[in-house]
């Protein structure tokens, strides 16, 4: 099995302040056997990407997957087949070449944090998906592998 232990969150505490690396795994077209064999069955958080008209990737879909792991989540989340119940990601899963990256977590209150300052800066719903609450500022550097 290819799955990469590079591909992790790393986390530095001081004076109320969370220092958050992002070390994503390398970007992999959102095959399904590219993704059984690469991404492993644990927690994490993940980025989904589509290719414009333009060859541009463009994120349209990100989160945490806990129960399941990241395996079973990016696997449902770009088969076309698994996404009936999903018609806003069915209609670009379908139209469109899919990527994906992702990274390792064991900590659900951590993968909060990192997928709120996703949120906030990608400009979406904030609300959405609110920090743990447990540090008065977040920041977060992005290694992309």
């Amino acid at each position: 099995m290819d799955v990469l232990p590079v591909a992790v969150i790393q986390k530095e505490v001081g004076a109320q302040r969370a220092y958050y690396t992002i070390n994503w795994s390398p970007m992999q077209k959102a095959e399904k056997y590219a993704i059984q064999k690469s991404v492993p069955a644990m927690a994490g958080v993940y980025e989904l990407y589509y290719k414009d008209s333009e060859g541009k990737l463009t994120l349209f879909h990100y989160g945490k997957a806990w129960l399941g792991g990241l395996r079973a989540v990016i696997r449902e989340l770009t088969d076309p087949v698994l996404l009936k119940q999903r018609p806003e990601l069915l209609a670009i899963v379908s139209r469109h070449e899919c990527f994906f990256r992702f990274a390792q977590c064991d900590s659900l209150p951590d993968m909060e944090d990192v997928v709120n300052w996703i949120t906030v800066s990608s400009r979406r719903n904030e609300k959405e998906f609110p920090p743990s609450g447990r540090y008065s500022e977040i920041r977060v550097k992005e290694v992309d592998n």
